[in-house]
């Protein structure tokens, strides 16, 4: 009988949330936001994480009065419910580095827990993916995310309605350094230096990178840090960047 009550309430708690509506104006695409809802702004965003950069790049861009946004899975890289990873301040399970990011002044966001493209899947499938993941992120923080990314930007309107229902503010990006692709830190920077035809009246951007790649870790991300600046944009979270909630 315990067994069931608790069974009960691990559901309540994963499904009872609050249905968000469809996006409309002109930084959403195809139902899903994917630039931001204002000029000069700027949301740094990583996928696929956590990995064994994670904790120091959260702590580099705190340093340096950036925040950025995380779109994390729970068993992708790594399994952040067993696994561990060397940091420069010692050894931390991948839940302390979950609560790290939010220590540190980011925001999180899901990726699914198993970076599972959603497009075609069942309903049940997404929202165990959805659920599990906000579960894992619930348990390391206190927090349940309302802004997920769907892995490779894959989805269908199915999907949206799901994610919606669930609460979640769909996101993709408008800059794509395909980083993931070509670690090619030449072509990641021209990604950027799209920015350069941008108007007083262009609406700021959603960036897309992967923090597991030691090459955009490393390299990109300082040079990155440094350009946006230099172009006069401020550096805010997605949810900042939409106007919704960050979290449910």
């Amino acid at each position: 009988m315990a067994l069931q009550i608790l069974k009960k309430r691990a559901t309540k708690s994963s499904t009872s949330l609050a249905a968000v509506g469809a996006p409309s104006g002109p930084n959403v695409d195809d139902g899903v936001y994917v630039s931001c809802n204002r000029p000069k702004v700027f949301s740094l965003t990583f996928d696929d994480g956590p990995s064994d950069y994670s904790w120091d790049l959260a702590k580099d861009l705190n340093a340096q009065g950036v925040r950025a946004t995380y779109f994390i899975n729970g068993k992708n890289w790594v399994n952040v419910e067993t696994d561990s990873v060397n940091t420069s301040d010692g050894t931390k399970t991948y839940m302390e580095v979950i609560k790290h990011y939010v220590d540190m002044g980011h925001e999180l966001a899901s990726h699914t827990y198993e970076h599972v493209e959603l497009a075609g899947l069942k309903d049940a499938d997404i929202k165990y993916q959805m659920n599990k993941q906000s579960d894992i992120i619930f348990k390391a923080t206190g927090l349940k995310p309302a802004v997920m990314r769907p892995p490779a930007g894959s989805y269908d309107s199915n999907d949206l309605k799901i994610l919606r229902q669930l609460g979640y503010s769909v996101v993709t990006w408008d800059i794509d350094t395909k980083d993931w692709q070509t670690h090619d830190l030449k072509g990641e920077e021209s990604a950027y230096e799209s920015m350069k035809g941008d108007k007083s009246t262009t609406l700021g951007h959603i960036a897309l990178e992967h923090e597991v790649y030691a090459q955009t870790v490393q390299d990109f991300v300082p040079w990155a840090v440094n350009y946006v600046e230099s172009l006069g944009y401020t550096f805010v979270t997605v949810a900042d960047c939409l106007g919704v909630n960050a979290y449910q």
